[in-house]
């Protein structure tokens, strides 16, 4: 009899572990399902159509529900801002990093640039909204924006590494590296055809070969 008590005393203990694990992972659908209707969202409508209301319409819950997951607008837009790195961190970045020379991981690293300029829209108008909100007395988002933009570099940095055999160094030029991209996004965002990304990437390259990272073209001139 006590076996047996002890037993359903034991049972009625584990039982709400199930229903709790459910509703765990119903969250996280519920939040990924939040996250990818905003992006699909910020690529049609821009930040200021993408409100709670139509992200809540979207993903079919309510307006309470997308703040109990995130809290805030600007909180959910750093989230996919967030998400989108590390996508791109175990994606692109992954397979970049694993070519075997600084030219090709260059190239490949600027058809990625162009590509996103081009096919990625929510990308363009969150990066912006976020720099430009985190500068306004925000010091939480400007923290999280610091350390995406620190694990940037750190990407670049990585790139570096078995070409540039001084860390200080390649730390010094992932900074350069990261600015370069960032200037070249706003100036072609405010003049796309002025801003000949294929031309730009050649002379970055030359830079690259002058500069002794990348070995000279073949039959090329030194002094070309």
């Amino acid at each position: 009899m006590r076996t047996a008590i002890r037993s359903r005393a034991a049972t009625a203990r584990r039982a709400p572990r199930r229903p709790a694990r459910a509703r765990q992972e119903r969250g996280v659908r519920t939040e990924r399902a939040i996250v990818a209707a905003t992006m699909r969202l910020l690529a049609t409508r821009g930040i200021q159509g993408t409100s709670l209301d139509a992200v809540a319409e979207e993903v079919g819950v309510s307006k309470s529900s997308v703040l109990w997951h995130f809290g805030s607008k600007e909180e959910l837009l750093l989230r996919v801002a967030e998400q989108v790195f590390e996508d791109v961190e175990r994606g692109p970045v992954k397979d970049i990093l694993a070519l075997p020379t600084l030219e090709a991981r260059s190239d490949a690293t600027w058809r990625l640039f162009s590509e996103t300029l081009h096919e990625r829209p929510e990308l363009r108008r969150l990066i912006l909204h976020l720099i430009f909100e985190s500068v306004e007395g925000r010091p939480e988002l400007r923290a999280r924006l610091r350390q995406l933009y620190g694990n940037m570099r750190g990407l670049f940095e990585a790139g570096l590494r078995g070409v540039v055999p001084s860390r200080s160094r390649r730390e010094r030029l992932a900074i350069i590296s990261v600015a370069a991209f960032d200037g070249i996004f706003l100036q072609w965002l405010l003049d796309p055809d002025v801003i000949d990304l294929e031309a730009l990437h050649r002379d970055v390259n030359a830079l690259h070969r002058a500069a002794g990272l990348i070995a000279p073209k073949r039959g090329g001139s030194r002094h070309g």
